[in-house]
């Protein structure tokens, strides 16, 4: 019987869009579906009611979250988180794939090393930089973490006059700042102050809509519906997938769809769940566990003057000389980002000021964010409830929490050299809607006995079947796992390919 497609991938994010995409330039057919819609309103940058409040442009659905219901902070539109997302695309350490060098008290021996390491990808992310146009500082040194061997293709804008502040308390504390890598085209970048959450006006910031999936459909034989949801894949027991589900959410028809190969891209959440509902037998016992997503610490200094990051792009510096901690505290930690002012709505959101207070503080705020790889634990997972509603339950490790209110204390210290009149900051432990960065609920590995995908991301037992978003991650790296995600996608579309 002849296949509908080559390929069948379920959402577009960072491993969806960039597999699509692969796949299409190699000549396949391919079906790339998504539950959310296009977004096209290029003026919601302006509305942070809209954006950050309202949650236009998040993933609709509610879910159980620790015994409550709540909506998360997760794209819900065609792009994924790509298409909110920051733009920060850091490379990890190569230790990064080797965590029982610094996790072994806590971490079974099997879940020491990842079943590839920083090499089997070092092509990918090449490739992946250059489809995405990174800006960054080729001769800055970034302590700990890998960069390209050839530098970056663009170079960034200047600093802001609050970054060059920021950077002198940086120095000033022993470290060495660097301008972030981020994928922004600067030539045509409108420096809008709300980057992070927000749409895109003109596709200037990297997302693979802009500069992967569009391509794919104009130059290649790549086919998209949005507003689609994937439900369940078909298994037969003799090892195949012979078809998927799908459910057009405006029309609420069910379709049953047949290809070669069946990509599953729905992120940490949405693809364990896929695989429940199908009924997946596994072997592992780990399908769905090990939720995670960065703690880490954000601190908030509020100065005498206007800082300029409610009218201007101010997302510029990092820093990683604790990536893997320091003498004093010899634990590993991660990355360290600004972050650019929330908007007066978000503020009085978390704080109960009145209107006009808040407007005052958001116009004098700069915030810097610092990463700490949270641990793998079974009992944080995604399950269903009897009412078929996805129930999550997420809680930080000890360690986990521990690292990062030193990390807090620290930060705290740099800002003030920056010269903030006033500094306040929170640990990730306090927040369960901003899951930033979440992967793991279906890691790779060789065992199948241990883990849910092999090395190359197929499920186990099933030879057309793969996962190429977060999931297969065992670990959570000290950088954003985006990067990481989208060359990873290539490298598995060659082995389907």
């Amino acid at each position: 019987m002849p296949f509908d497609y080559d390929a069948i991938i379920i959402g577009s994010g960072a491993g969806g869009g960039t597999v699509a995409w692969k796949l299409a330039s190699m000549g396949k057919r391919v079906l790339l579906i998504e539950r959310g819609e296009r977004f096209v309103d290029s003026q919601a940058f302006w509305d942070e009611k809209r954006m950050l409040i309202e949650m236009a442009a998040f993933d609709d659905r509610t879910f159980e979250v620790n015994g409550r219901d709540a909506r998360l902070y997760i794209g819900g539109i065609l792009g994924g988180g790509t298409a909110l997302y920051g733009a920060l695309l850091l490379r990890p350490s190569r230790d990064d794939f080797h965590p029982g060098k610094y996790y072994s008290k806590w971490l079974s021996s099997e879940e020491w090393d990842w079943p590839i390491s920083y090499d089997d990808l070092e092509v990918y992310y090449d490739q992946i930089e250059e489809l995405l146009g990174i800006t960054g500082d080729a001769s800055a040194a970034m302590p700990h973490v890998a960069t390209p061997r050839n530098g970056y293709q663009q170079s960034p804008p200047e600093l802001e006059p609050i970054n060059l502040k920021l950077k002198r308390g940086i120095e000033a504390s022993g470290f060495h700042p660097f301008h972030l890598p981020l994928g922004i085209d600067f030539i045509r970048c409108l420096r809008c102050s709300t980057c992070p959450g927000f749409y895109c006006p003109n596709d200037s910031r990297a997302s693979t809509v802009s500069r992967l999936i569009d391509k794919g459909i104009e130059a290649y034989n790549l086919e998209v519906r949005t507003g689609v949801e994937g439900e369940r894949l078909l298994l037969n027991p003799n090892g195949k997938a012979y078809g998927i589900s799908v459910r057009s959410r405006k029309r609420n028809v069910v379709q049953e769809l047949t290809a070669e190969t069946y990509v599953l891209s729905a992120g940490a959440i949405g693809s364990s769940a896929i695989l429940m509902k199908s009924g997946y037998k596994d072997r592992s016992n780990q399908l769905g566990r090990n939720y995670m997503y960065h703690c880490g610490a954000l601190v908030a200094g509020i100065f005498r003057e206007p800082t300029g990051g409610a009218d201007h792009f101010i997302k510029q510096l990092g820093f990683t000389d604790l990536y893997f901690g320091s003498k004093e505290f010899p634990h590993k930690l991660g990355y360290v980002q600004t972050l650019p002012s929330p908007g007066p709505l978000s503020v009085r959101e978390n704080a109960p000021f009145p209107l006009p207070l808040a407007r005052f503080l958001n116009r004098r705020m700069l915030i810097i964010s610092g990463a700490v790889e949270d641990l793998p634990q079974p009992t944080n997972r995604v399950q269903f409830d009897p009412s078929g509603q996805i129930r999550l339950t997420h809680r930080f490790h000890p360690y986990d929490v521990e690292r990062s209110r030193w990390y807090l204390r620290r930060l705290k210290e740099v800002m003030k050299r920056s010269g903030a009149t006033f500094v306040f900051g929170a640990t990730g432990e306090k927040d369960d809607r901003h899951t930033a960065h979440q992967v793991g609920t279906a890691r790779f590995g060789n065992d199948p006995e241990r883990s849910v995908l092999d090395p190359d991301c197929r499920l186990h037992g099933y030879e057309n079947v793969y996962v190429v978003d977060g999931c297969f991650m065992p670990t959570s790296l000290g950088v954003g796992p985006a990067l990481t995600i989208m060359a990873n996608a290539l490298r598995v579309a060659e082995k389907i390919a």
